[in-house]
């Protein structure tokens, strides 16, 4: 039975993964991208065939699709809607970690690794978005310690029926990849020629069908109706990422080498001490939770396309040694301790100069935040996290003994900004549709022609409810017809549409507006411009 530490674990868990969670606008381009294709899903009843803006879209499986959509049926159609499944699959993923801690480490290191676990910043960003990558994460652990319950010999039939269903629906999730992780791990935990220890049986012969039941149809169903879609999936999706740039986002072997620990500060610090702590203890948990943390980093280095979020996986391993290292060994863990203090207070030094506008806001897909409100956004952050640095120092010095006390200062600083931050949607430096969507919505007329132009959003369908043309714009087309090639122009022919009698609604950017001679504006915010060629 939970203890009262796991129930304020698991309270202080759902704040930070529901707190504000629907406040701010669907993220360009990935949250919305998942949001829309989920939205036309929902309102179509075409359960079988994602569409992107009414152009197929088969770039991942339906099944975090299928979730947004539940959500749309609960909490309407959204950014509440379309993100509650990540709330519930954040909340699976915290009960899996909690519950393997429990039976494998010690009773205390179940409520540390929950804390730990939803204040790591590559799962407060996969959380915070639409994407696969919660969900394949969700899946892929449960998969993980279901399988070293069995290695152990502690799993029964629930426990096996766990291990294949949860192997299936990572493969629903993300395709083939989705198996790389947990096979390359349960590699390492069979070594050739070691059978001494007994394992519990795995009952391949029902599991192996029932996992191939649950991953395959949809996709032996799609290939069957969809002429060269197993060519793509083989060579777009899988064979093309192997290739510099093949599916974008080319980076080099050793990307990982720094985002990998800058993604799981400030408790990736105190995995040293823990492994060393696991290596003493449970020597057979150590091995396993030690290739599960390396496993992801190294494997995904080999392909051309890397993503941060592609390392999502092993940050569950990450929070079960950190927590494990304050469970058990909390005096070891002053110095990591003292090292995270230290970059709390420099993250909120950063804090405070951004909110007092010293230190410009810049970078990628960050879109400008009025100077005005500034102040009120960064400042609580900066005082909270210099405080709580400054708590963390001074409850590590020599002779305290208050180290659990400086973790609990270090995870309510965190959970404090994650609670803080994303209710305030409207000024969040996040490039989002929907301050001209709504916009959009509010002014378009019946007869009205709703357009993109040299810029992709998935937020402006979301919020008018209507597919827009896309102009100037490039999309696969090779499985669509005739319907989703009329709605993508060339510049010249959109011209000629912009030109003509009717009224024309446009999404661009700043930049592009000079190519829409008389265009009036009508909105602005969130990185886009909404223009009409007339009033």
């Amino acid at each position: 039975m939970p203890q009262g530490r796991d129930l304020a674990a698991f309270g202080l868990a759902a704040a930070v993964l529901w707190i504000g969670l629907g406040s701010y606008g669907l993220v360009e381009p990935s949250d919305a991208r998942y949001a829309e294709t989920a939205r036309e899903m929902w309102t179509s009843a075409n359960w079988a065939f994602p569409t992107f803006l009414g152009i197929s879209h088969f770039h991942k499986p339906p099944l975090i699709y299928w979730l947004s959509a539940f959500g749309y049926a609960v909490f309407g159609l959204n950014e509440w809607g379309a993100r509650a499944c990540q709330g519930l699959l954040g909340l699976l993923l915290a009960w899996t970690v909690w519950r393997f801690a429990r039976k494998h480490l010690g009773e205390t290191v179940g409520a540390w690794a929950v804390v730990f676990l939803v204040t790591t910043p590559a799962v407060i960003g996969a959380e915070r978005m639409l994407t696969t990558d919660l969900l394949l994460v969700t899946c892929q652990t449960a998969a993980l310690t279901s399988a070293y319950e069995l290695r152990v010999g502690s799993g029964g039939p629930g426990t096996r029926l766990l291990f294949y269903v949860s192997m299936g629906l990572a493969f629903l999730a993300k395709g083939p990849v989705g198996w790389a992780v947990p096979l390359l791990v349960l590699a390492g935990l069979f070594p050739a020629g070691r059978t001494r220890e007994k394992a519990a049986p795995w009952g391949a012969a029902w599991g192996v069908p029932l996992m191939l039941a649950v991953a395959l149809p949809w996709y032996l169903y799609v290939v069957s109706r969809v002429p060269g879609l197993l060519e793509y999936f083989v060579k777009g999706q899988l064979a093309s990422r192997l290739r510099a740039g093949g599916m974008g986002h080319p980076h080099p072997w050793h990307y990982y080498l720094y985002v990998f620990p800058a993604l799981g500060a400030p408790w990736i610090l105190a995995v040293p001490q823990g492994l060393r702590a696991l290596l003493h203890r449970r020597p057979k948990a150590a091995r396993f939770l030690g290739l599960w943390a390396l496993v992801p980093p190294l494997f995904f280095s080999l392909p051309a396309t890397k993503l941060p979020l592609y390392v999502l996986s092993s940050y569950p391993a990450v929070a079960l040694m950190a927590g494990f290292a304050v469970g058990h060994e909390a005096p070891r863990t002053r110095g990591s301790l003292r090292a995270a203090g230290a970059l709390l207070l420099v993250a909120g030094a950063a804090a405070a100069l951004v909110g007092t506008g010293a230190l410009p806001l810049r970078g990628g897909d960050l879109a400008a935040v009025p100077p005005a409100a500034l102040p009120k956004l960064f400042l609580p952050l900066a005082f909270a996290w210099v405080v709580a640095g400054a708590l963390a120092l001074a409850w590590t010095r020599p002779g305290f003994g208050t180290e659990p006390a400086a973790a609990s200062c270090l995870v309510a600083a965190i959970a404090f900004a994650v609670a803080w931050a994303f209710p305030h949607g409207e000024i969040l430096p996040l490039r989002t549709a929907r301050p001209t969507g709504r916009a959009a919505a509010r002014v378009l007329r019946k007869d009205d022609i709703l357009a993109e132009y040299r810029t992709l959003s998935a937020g402006l369908a979301f919020y008018t409810g209507r597919v827009p043309l896309l102009a100037g714009i490039h999309r696969d087309l090779r499985f669509d017809g005739a319907s989703a090639r009329n709605r993508v122009l060339g510049t010249a022919a959109f011209q000629r549409l912009w030109k003509g009698t009717r009224r024309v609604v446009v999404l661009t950017k700043d930049k592009y507006l000079r190519e829409l001679p008389g265009a009036v504006e009508l909105a602005q915010g969130g990185g886009y411009v909404l223009v009409a060629n007339r009033r």
